[in-house]
């Protein structure tokens, strides 16, 4: 098992829901799934970056790299009206690190790989993973479009609020 390079186009196809209770495969899956994210460096990866269109991905942003946790059927349920432009990195499209403005919390649904239903809140880095993940989870990129022009307009909109603080200050001292 090896990861899903871009351009190929398997990782633009949206992935199908995983049954209960896990197949040995999808275990397995899982486990190798973990092991290429930490062989790579990575922080996070879906199943389809590895060539397997279901929803599920794995994590782990902690520093010790013993924390991997696993989401199968994941659905964010909330997020941040505050958003954080921030590179990114994947996997997927080595050496390309791309700003990518995102909420800075997410609430999740998701199952653990025991069944259970879970729901935790994600912040920063974490719900920057997790909505990576997500996005891969649906066939979207970070080198998508969508995604460059939202960091554009949100340079652009904060270009044009320093120049209007920059006018009023100059107002207030004339």
């Amino acid at each position: 098992m090896q990861i899903v390079e871009q351009p190929d186009i398997f990782l633009r196809e949206p992935t199908s829901e995983v049954k209960f209770p896990l197949s040995s495969e999808d275990q397995v899956i899982i486990d190798q799934m973990i092991d290429i994210m930490y062989r790579n460096n990575g922080i996070g990866l879906a199943a389809n970056q590895v060539g397997y269109a279901r929803r599920m991905f794995v994590m782990d942003t902690t520093s010790s790299k013993a924390g991997a946790m696993v989401f199968i059927n994941p659905v964010i349920e909330k997020v941040a009206k505050e958003k954080l432009t921030e590179k990114e990195g994947c996997l997927s499209c080595q050496k390309q690190l791309v700003e990518v403005r995102r909420p800075i919390y997410v609430g999740l649904k998701y199952f653990c790989r025991h069944g259970e239903e879970q729901y935790k809140t994600f912040y920063y880095l974490s719900s920057r993973v997790v909505q990576h993940e997500m996005d891969h989870l649906n066939g979207k990129l970070i080198i998508d479009k969508d995604f460059l022009e939202e960091a554009e307009k949100e340079k652009e909109e904060l270009n044009e609020s320093y120049k209007e603080s920059v006018r009023q200050a100059k107002e207030r001292k004339e």
